[in-house]
């Protein structure tokens, strides 16, 4: 006699065999962190909005008929220092000016915000190169910046503000620049003369759009320069690193180019 369950098939579209329960979890794990990361705007496609949205032009201040800076100007640092080859003597200066980079944690437990520093090779104003000059108490008034002031800058949206900080990876000559929310002693800086032999002299004058000016940090007296050794490339294409040195007073002993040059828009 034929066994009657001989015609029947032990296998069908519905039975589940080897991993099925770890492949199903796997697969929801994939579709979870697909959805936390496009909630926190993480993924590839956004980002590369963001990069568009930082890379669109941006309106600077109209300076007046005097060329004075002053508190409250939406200006753009670029970077002023001419660098001459060793054996030729070619002078060729270093095109670049301060950026936005990129944001990371702190890795403190104070809900501060930190975004790199860096110096960008697209030397045109944007909505991450573009800043406002501000006093170090955030009052808003339009009086001319001089020589010896302290001054807070800030990002247009006045929330991160330019800092300088100590790295146990650096040596003791040089410290991180930073973008940072925690506003503190940390982000003043002083305008000074490019010559350290005219610095009293021209203190308390009026600091002109363009002028030449090394930017000290009030707490260190160490200046914000570029680490033209270091560059790498970004969404936003080639950028330098910045850090702060020590002043020496000279301008020939230092090592990185430390000359800025607030820029505003020509009222003619």
């Amino acid at each position: 006699m034929m066994n009657s369950r001989a015609n029947v098939r032990p296998y069908n579209p519905h039975v589940l065999i080897g991993n099925w329960l770890e492949d199903r979890v796997m697969e929801e794990e994939v579709l979870n962190n697909f959805l936390d990361k496009r909630y926190s705007g993480q993924l590839a496609s956004q980002k590369m909005t963001e990069v568009e949205r930082m890379s669109q032009s941006f309106p600077l201040s109209v300076s007046g008929g005097d060329g004075s800076l002053r508190f409250g100007h939406q200006t753009m640092l670029a970077n002023a220092w001419t660098h001459s080859a060793q054996y030729t003597g070619e002078k060729s200066q270093l095109n670049c000016c301060l950026a936005l980079g990129i944001p990371h944690s702190s890795g403190k437990d104070d809900g501060a915000t930190e975004v790199t520093a860096t110096g960008t090779t697209s030397v045109r104003p944007t909505a991450r190169s573009a800043f406002i000059i501000q006093r170090p108490n955030l009052a808003v008034d339009s009086q001319t910046v001089k020589y010896g002031d302290e001054v807070m800058i800030s990002d247009t949206n006045g929330q991160l503000f330019l800092s300088c900080v100590r790295s146990s990876t650096r040596s003791a000559r040089t410290c991180d620049v930073i973008f940072t929310n925690n506003r503190n002693r940390d982000s003043i800086w002083v305008i000074m003369h490019p010559s350290s032999h005219l610095r009293l002299e021209f203190e308390g004058t009026e600091v002109k759009i363009d002028d030449k000016v090394v930017l000290a940090h009030a707490s260190s007296n160490k200046c914000l320069s570029v680490n033209e050794e270091h560059s790498n490339r970004s969404p936003y294409g080639r950028e330098y690193e910045l850090l702060c040195e020590l002043s020496t007073g000279s301008n020939s002993s230092y090592k990185s180019p430390i000359l800025w040059k607030f820029q505003t828009q020509s009222a003619y």
